[in-house]
C-alpha cells in the first residue's frame, strides 16, 4: 500500500485495521476541495450530480467501512450519506447530501466541510 504515514486503530481486534481521515470542502455545483487528507487516502473528489459526491481513493483496501461527519457555517437540516463503497475493486465512495430529505448541493464555504472517516484494513488478518 502506498500510503506512508497511516496509524493502527488501538483497542480493535482486528490485525492490520487503519482509521484514514481526510476533509472534502464542497463548492455547490462545481467540484470539491480536498482539504486535510492524512495518510493521502483521497485521489479525487467530483461532483456528480445534484447532493452527490465520488470520491476516488488512492489505493484499494481489503475491508472497510465509511462514515461521514458534517460541519455547517450555518445551521440546516444537512447530513451526509454513505450511498456505497466500493474499497476492494473501483475505489469509490459515494456520498448523497440530503437537505430536508432531499438531494442538496452545500455553497462553498470555509465553514463547510465534509469530515471523511474510513476504517480499513490493508492486509490479511493473521
Amino acid at each position: 500500500m502506498a500510503n506512508d504515514s497511516l496509524y493502527p486503530v488501538r483497542g480493535t481486534n482486528v490485525p492490520g485495521c487503519k482509521l484514514l481521515y481526510a476533509q472534502i470542502l464542497p463548492n455547490a455545483a462545481s467540484t470539491p476541495t480536498i482539504g486535510e487528507n492524512y495518510g493521502k487516502i483521497v485521489s479525487s473528489v467530483a461532483w456528480s450530480a445534484t447532493g452527490v459526491l465520488i470520491v476516488t481513493l488512492n489505493d484499494t483496501y481489503l475491508a472497510a467501512g465509511a462514515f461521514t461527519q458534517l460541519q455547517l457555517a450555518t445551521a440546516a437540516d444537512t447530513f451526509v450519506q454513505v450511498k456505497s463503497f466500493t474499497a476492494a475493486t473501483t475505489k469509490l465512495l459515494t456520498l448523497d447530501i440530503m437537505t430536508g430529505g432531499s438531494l442538496a448541493d452545500i455553497a462553498a464555504n470555509a465553514g463547510n466541510i465534509i469530515h471523511l472517516f474510513v476504517v480499513c484494513r490493508d492486509s490479511v488478518a493473521q
